[in-house]
């Protein structure tokens, strides 16, 4: 097989790259996308075979959303030509085609169309492949050595002998960009991040790969993308692949399918991520495209793609991302093959900007005057290699004014700051950052810059916060101290939750109750003091705002009963379980006497292990275990406490718990 990149300049053809490989049988393209997963779960991938060392750090996986350079498709094209028309405008198409006949054919039919040729490049694979760019092209990173490289993971059907070289590492060789080979199987449909370190994808990983342990997954993700917030999400919601009903939109909103028909186990999502805490350390804001199939859209630099099919919520769909993305150019395009589950964005793939002028910053949130102006920094790194050309500016206004700049001081490091001047109250101010570097890119933050700016209002705050907080009415006396755990969100933010309570009527210190990772909502916080069987607590959450009042709320008082016998004898272990019933996230607490290897487990009511939770050594004391039970279907499911160790007898808990959905 050979395959070759080349740039065409118009009708002209300039070979960059040779390479020889083996010729080899091909993939039906026939073939449904959901047939061709399907199929996989019959072949499933070997236990994780880390192929490359890690990439070096610092690791940065690139969005989406973030500047490309190109945009990769197939041929026989899976789309309609005036689609590839619009994308040359401005940037390049990479046609990944089977042979140099195939290559011209395609080439012919580009330039019968109106395509922009000068923005066409093409990758010989040497046999053909599927229409699937998306899940078998390159996922996108930054690396230690300051430059842009590719990571490659195990594709289906190159795993089955239908292609002999991954596609990525293709054009990796041809754009001397490094391939860090993982080992995992996942497809590039089954992977949406923010850019600024969390990942979202759907248990399909843990399907494809059933000898991997899921616990070794959140680590290879770290290692080779440089993942914090690894977030697995159930296929049962609405399809395999998260692009098939979730997509980011920045870091801190994600769009998401709104069906027709009701489905409760994707609304249950949408509360579960709205407790999530987003990049912007504000809990991501979903917002919702009327149908389904839409989320399977494609953001390419300042437009946006979204697949039509001729249904009555095609218009809607437009509108939807229209009012979430104002100044992005939206546009619709209708394909005869296109499904609800296999679009768009299923068959295509942008390619990151080598040279990206890349702006970090975290938004100001609304706030009050306190007699200075307003501070923001931001991290600007130019993968040129190309120094800004002069400092970056805020451009801000206030609502209805023009914008004006201010310009930003280099602190070292790629950190700039700034400050917007201050404000009467009442004010609405609107603002984003710009940069030039020495190679000619000019770029915003947010990306599309005036069209759609970063927005914050400034003025008194006397909305005190929400708290939610439900104890259990009675426990055990082994089961204390058992964590206090509440809800608390308030319109700008929380500077101090804590739990006031007593015991017998006795004043105790407060529980200083401290955020939940990765949530933006709970807190938990562990009493002191001991007790006994017939001892009252009486408690009480409060929580206070950051605003100059410190609005504070307090939940009603609530009264646990101490239950049973304080002496638990010579056992190792004894456990807790709130809430319970719960929707979906519950907590395990357990207590060990001595250091122990534990195993905690979850069975369904027929015996099938459902998670495992933990497996490994702990030492004495109280630990804590987050079960998140978002892609199981409600019920009753029990959990297993084994423990042993220090020369104890082994010892062993288990308990009934009832998801409610």
């Amino acid at each position: 097989m050979t395959y070759l990149h080349t740039n065409i300049k118009w009708a002209g053809i300039h070979l960059l790259s040779i390479i020889l490989c083996v010729n080899i049988a091909s993939a039906n393209s026939e073939m449904s996308k959901l047939e061709l997963l399907e199929k996989s779960l019959i072949n499933p991938a070997p236990a994780i075979r880390l192929t490359d060392d890690p990439p070096p750090e610092p690791i940065i996986a690139v969005a989406e959303f973030e500047p490309a350079e190109g945009v990769l498709v197939s041929y026989p094209l899976p789309l309609p030509m005036h689609l590839i028309v619009e994308m040359a405008e401005d940037c390049v198409v990479w046609t990944v085609v089977d042979d140099e006949n195939e290559m011209q054919q395609a080439l012919g039919d580009y330039v019968l169309a109106g395509v922009d040729t000068s923005n066409c490049s093409f990758l010989i694979a040497g046999a053909p492949t599927d229409w699937w760019t998306r899940d078998y092209g390159p996922w996108y990173i930054f690396t230690g050595n300051d430059e842009l490289g590719i990571i490659n993971n195990d594709y289906f059907w190159y795993a089955q002998g239908n292609v002999s070289t991954d596609v990525p590492v293709m054009l990796g060789d041809s754009l001397g960009i490094p391939v860090y080979s993982t080992g995992i199987r996942n497809e590039g449909g089954n992977y949406m991040t923010d850019g600024m370190g969390k990942v979202i994808v759907t248990d399909w990983l843990e399907m494809v790969n059933p000898l991997t342990p899921p616990e070794a997954f959140p680590g290879t993700y770290e290692d080779y993308l440089g993942i914090e917030t690894f977030i697995l999400t159930g296929t049962h919601l609405a399809g395999l692949h998260i692009d098939m009903w979730a997509k980011y939109l920045d870091p801190e909103r994600i769009i998401v399918i709104d069906p027709e028909v009701p489905n409760q186990g994707l609304e249950d999502w949408v509360d579960y991520f709205q407790t999530l805490m987003s990049s912007y350390g504000r809990p991501y804001e979903i917002i919702r495209v009327p149908g389904v199939g839409y989320s399977n859209a494609l953001i390419l630099n300042n437009k946006v793609l979204v697949p039509q099919f001729n249904w009555s919520t095609d218009s809607l769909a437009l509108v939807a991302y229209e009012e979430a993305m104002p100044g992005y150019e939206v546009y619709g395009f209708y394909w005869w093959s296109f499904s609800d589950g296999d679009a768009l964005h299923c068959r295509t793939h942008e390619m990151a900007d080598q040279g990206m002028l890349r702006i970090v910053h975290i938004p100001i949130h609304d706030l009050e005057n306190d007699g200075s102006d307003y501070y923001l920094e931001t991290d600007i790194h130019p993968y040129s290699n190309e120094p800004l050309i002069a400092p970056p500016v805020i451009m801000w206004k206030t609502e209805g004014g023009s914008y004006s700049p201010v310009t930003m001081t280099f602190a070292g490091d790629d950190i700039y700051y700034g400050e917007i001047p201050q404000q009467p109250d009442g004010t609405d101010i609107y603002y984003y950052l710009e940069a030039e570097d020495g190679s000619g890119r000019v770029e915003n933050h947010p990306y599309i810059g005036e069209g759609n700016p970063h927005h914050f209002h400034v003025g008194s705050d006397d909305e005190p916060p929400i708290v939610e907080f439900n104890p259990l009415t009675s426990i055990q006396a082994s089961e204390w101290p058992l964590p206090f755990k509440a809800y608390a969100l308030d319109n700008r933010w929380i500077s101090e939750v804590a739990a006031e309570y007593s015991i017998n009527g006795l004043p105790q210190t407060d529980v200083d109750m401290e955020l939940i990772e990765p949530f933006a909502v709970y807190y938990r916080g562990t009493p002191t003091g001991t007790v006994q069987a017939g001892d009252v607590i009486e408690v009480r959450v409060k929580a206070v705002d950051t605003s100059v009042n410190q609005n504070t709320t307090y939940s009603d008082y609530y009264t646990i009963t101490i239950e049973g016998t304080t002496d638990r004898g010579s056992e190792q272990i004894t456990t807790g379980l709130h809430p319970n019933p719960f929707n979906p996230i519950t907590v395990l607490s357990f207590q060990l006497q001595d250091a122990s290897l534990v195993n905690l487990t979850v069975y369904n009511v027929s015996g099938k292990k459902v998670a495992e939770l933990v497996n490994g050594w702990r030492d004495a004391g109280v630990h804590e275990v987050t079960f998140d039970a978002s892609k199981l279907a409600s019920g009753i499911y029990v959990y297993r406490l084994e423990a042993s160790g220090s020369g104890a007898t082994p010892t062993m808990e288990t308990g009934k718990m009832v998801l409610m959905k």
